[in-house]
């Protein structure tokens, strides 16, 4: 039998009320199955009956679950990005190899992320295509495409991206001159 703590002690918190078992007591036919300190078998017995009352319930309760669960997932990408962007950010913008393979890397995850999402969502869907998961996808895809413009921005940073006309010089014809001068 389960008794409360004698009254001596102060009940003041729930942390300070503790329950002990009266071993002593004699066994009745209800708590012969010796249940662990604490377990209310009223409370089990409706645990146990709640599969069988509300089975629409429990699969609606299901899709809800793996929604959030796909929500969590496509925002959890977000650290990822983070950590990329400031190991990018921390590799400098000179032109040295761990910048370089930092930078491709920062543009090859992203990419591979973005075309590998309707894999990556699979585990969320069910086969009726009840849950609803582009959302979640999309977030995914927006958050890997900032990650990618991370990347370009710090590729444009190191040199390594022709933005400025004197990138292209190389392949402009070379300009005829209108007037030529000679010295006498």
């Amino acid at each position: 039998l389960l008794l409360p703590p004698p009254t001596k002690r102060p009940t003041t918190t729930k942390l300070s009320m503790k329950w002990r078992v009266n071993l002593q007591a004699p066994q009745t036919a209800s708590t012969s199955k010796l249940d662990p300190p604490g377990y209310n078998q009223q409370i089990g017995a409706l645990v146990s009956k709640e599969p069988s009352q509300g089975g629409k319930q429990t699969v609606a309760v299901d899709f809800l679950l793996k929604e959030k669960k796909a929500w969590e997932f496509a925002q959890s990408s977000l650290k990822q990005v983070g950590m990329y962007a400031f190991m990018m950010y921390m590799s400098g913008n000179s032109v040295h190899i761990f910048s370089i393979m930092m930078t491709f890397t920062g543009l090859y995850q992203p990419l591979v992320a973005i075309f590998n999402s309707g894999e990556s969502f699979k585990p969320f869907q069910d086969q009726e295509g009840r849950v609803n998961t582009l959302g979640p996808r999309a977030l995914f895809c927006l958050i890997q495409l900032g990650s990618l413009g991370f990347a370009l921005y710090k590729l444009a940073n190191v040199g390594l991206l022709p933005t400025h006309v004197s990138d292209w010089v190389g392949g402009l014809p070379p300009i005829q001159p209108i007037e030529y001068s000679s010295g006498t």
